[in-house]
């Protein structure tokens, strides 16, 4: 019983051992794992650090070379280096207000090019689209100008006899062209002269304004502000209008390129009409002759008819009806008596010949043969 007790003594203290070191082993792992996590979010923190200097750099960097090639130098007066030229560097960072002065002027600058940008754009976008329109005009008037010498010269300008197009009516349609190019010639040319005189008087008064010194005050500002708004108005209500035109003028293309086509088979249309009609004349030409000679045929048979009448009143000694029937009865059996009178004889001539041939090889002498 004593084994017993102390075996049991020394396993519980065994035990406790084991639980002791157990819970120690435990709390060395789960101080391992938190400063794992410490570590990570501190590494996290200082990778978002990098991050954040990495960019403050390269803004820091357009900032000095834009002011470089400005010719600026005031950086180094305003800066921590400009301010420790001749004793060392007290620090290597710059100061939130300084920070902010740079971000303030690196957004200024790139507002400015972005103004500038859109400038540009827009400039590159108006000449684009003067271009366009310049294009959309040149495509219209050069489909007109072929509508034109479809209609002047294609189709009116064929001569109904020959078939053949007229050099006359093409050379007219040409000096026609040539005079209303001049003519609009000399409508830019006059339109480009008052331009000219009113950019050569707006440049006048410019100078004028510059040597008075009359500055542009808040009020005149404010004016050219309301004569901006109503100017930039009045050109979207154009280019509306434009857009509506060019529309509506898309629509008169298509409704003309349908009607061309509907033109273009109404001129196949007439030109098989006209070979129909052609044909038609040709038949009426020969009917004609066809009715003349039937006219003359009914002509002659009418003299012919006339001298029957004539020859019939001459005649006196005309059977009567029935005579005349019985006459041709007894020439039908005439006739008939003739033909078979022809048949015995040709039936009796074939003895005969033999007879004939028979008595000539015996040495008889047959007169008539």
């Amino acid at each position: 019983g004593i084994n017993a007790e102390y075996m049991g003594k020394d396993f519980r203290s065994e035990m406790s051992d084991n639980e002791d070191n157990d819970r120690e082993h435990l709390n060395e792992e789960e101080q391992e794992m938190i400063n794992i996590e410490n570590l990570s979010q501190r590494l996290e923190n200082l990778y978002k650090l990098m991050e954040q200097k990495r960019r403050e750099n390269l803004l820091f960097d357009n900032y000095w070379k834009r002011i470089n090639n400005n010719g600026d130098d005031d950086f180094e007066d305003r800066g921590p280096r400009g301010r420790g030229r001749n004793k060392p560097a007290e620090r290597l960072e710059l100061t939130n207000e300084e920070k902010y002065e740079i971000a303030n002027a690196e957004s200024e600058a790139l507002k400015k090019n972005i103004d500038e940008c859109r400038v540009r754009s827009d400039s590159v976008l108006e000449a684009l689209r003067a271009i366009l329109e310049e294009t959309d005009m040149a495509i219209t008037e050069i489909r007109k100008d072929a509508f034109d010498f479809q209609r002047e010269i294609l189709i009116g300008g064929e001569n109904s006899r020959t078939g053949k197009i007229e050099a006359e009516r093409i050379i007219r349609y040409r000096e026609n062209k040539l005079r209303q190019k001049d003519a609009l010639i000399e409508k830019y040319r006059a339109k480009i002269a008052t331009l000219e005189s009113q950019i050569i008087k707006t440049e006048n008064q410019i100078h004028k304004k510059e040597e008075m010194g009359d500055d542009l005050k808040f009020i005149d500002f404010h004016q050219l502000q309301i004569e901006n708004k109503k100017y930039v108005k009045e050109i979207d209500e154009k280019n509306d209008k434009l857009m509506d035109l060019k529309k509506t003028t898309g629509k008169i293309v298509i409704r003309l390129t349908k009607e061309r086509k509907s033109l273009n088979e109404q001129i196949e249309k007439r030109e098989k009409l006209k070979k129909m009609l052609e044909d038609k004349a040709e038949n009426i030409k020969k009917l004609r002759r066809e009715i003349e000679a039937v006219q003359n045929d009914i002509k002659t048979e009418a003299e012919n008819k006339k001298k029957l009448e004539t020859q019939k009143d001459q005649i006196t000694d005309i059977p009567q009806i029935g005579n005349y029937i019985q006459q041709k009865e007894d020439k039908k059996n005439l006739d008939y008596e003739i033909k078979n009178l022809h048949r015995k004889i040709e039936i009796a001539q074939i003895p005969y010949n033999q007879a004939v041939k028979y008595l000539t090889a015996k040495g008889y002498k047959i007169q008539g043969v």
